[in-house]
């Protein structure tokens, strides 16, 4: 999946994702005090911990939320049900994924150190946890490192113009029972009397 970052005048943004089926979507951007865009800090947060059932790791799995549009190309049947389900299914996911992109995306525009950020991490990791947090000083440098690297490169990009970065993590796709089918695999009475 590619993600497009689009630059508007001042610190407006919206985003554009061109998904593997061929639908692309759009999101529009909301914090507009940042310099650098919230959806960045997600996508880079979630890709640089591997976190496939995220925001972005839904979207490309199929996940339409309620502030996005389908811009080009044909959904699937079935699609909104689709999404319906991975948003469910990614639920614990896509909250964490905003709190470590939130916790991340402030540790960049704030220039906090890597002690800073793993406090701030512990105690929001103690509301959805309680084992160990996962991550350590070396992973919150390399994540930080990754997003101001991004970040340089958007400050780069002029107005009415973008910044593409691929989504390299495998979609996690969630079943979606067809429709009209008795569970036992039989056609239905009506069905059945319909020929």
């Amino acid at each position: 999946m590619d993600v497009t970052f689009h630059r508007l005048a001042g610190n407006l943004y919206f985003t554009t994702a061109v998904r593997a089926d061929g639908v692309t979507v759009m999101s529009p951007g909301y914090d507009r005090t940042s310099a650098i865009p919230h959806d960045l800090a997600h996508f880079v947060a979630e890709r640089e911990f591997g976190m496939t059932r995220g925001f972005w790791g839904s979207v490309a799995a199929g996940a339409l939320f309620t502030n996005m549009a389908v811009t080009s190309g044909r959904q699937k049947p079935h699609a909104a049900e689709r999404s319906k389900r991975i948003i469910k299914a990614h639920a614990d996911d896509i909250g964490l994924a905003e709190a470590v992109a939130g916790t991340i995306h402030d540790a960049v525009e704030q220039d906090l150190t890597p002690k800073e950020v793993m406090s701030g991490l512990r105690a929001l990791w103690g509301v959805i946890s309680p084992a160990p947090l996962p991550i350590g000083d070396k992973e919150i440098e390399a994540v930080t490192a990754a997003l101001r690297r991004e970040a340089g490169r958007w400050s780069a990009v002029p107005v009415d113009q973008g910044l593409t970065l691929n989504w390299p993590l495998r979609a996690e796709h969630v079943p979606v029972p067809p429709s009209g089918k008795a569970r036992t695999g039989r056609r239905s009475r009506k069905a059945r009397h319909q020929r």
